[in-house]
């Protein structure tokens, strides 16, 4: 009776705390870059292109001789030209799905 009273505690417990775990971004952006359909070329683009953007915001945002204007004006810019290498790199119809995966996770 103690051993069926203990295995239903733990298995409640465990139930309880079992959480989902979130998938990873790498393999989330892999799997919207294979419903847009891109190249291994494309897609090798993309991901240098990610990690660029993400080296470049980072430094920006830890730049102390920037004001909080200023650095805010240069991550406006710098978004700007990362999203103007996007369309050179996707098509308009693959850089809309690129912007609603992207949106999605922005509302989260």
């Amino acid at each position: 009776m103690k051993k069926i009273l203990l295995f239903t505690m733990i298995f409640i417990s465990t139930a309880m705390f079992a959480q989902k775990k979130q998938p990873n971004m790498k393999v989330l952006r892999d799997s919207i870059f294979t419903v847009m359909k891109l190249s291994n070329v494309n897609r090798q683009k993309m991901h240098d292109l990610i990690a660029e953007n993400g080296k470049g915001q980072k430094a920006i945002k830890e730049d102390p001789a920037l004001f909080y204007d200023q650095r805010q004006a240069k991550l406006e810019a710098w978004k700007t030209d990362i999203t103007a290498k996007e369309k050179a790199i996707l098509t308009p119809q693959q850089f809309q799905i690129w912007r609603d995966f992207g949106k999605s996770f922005s509302n989260k």
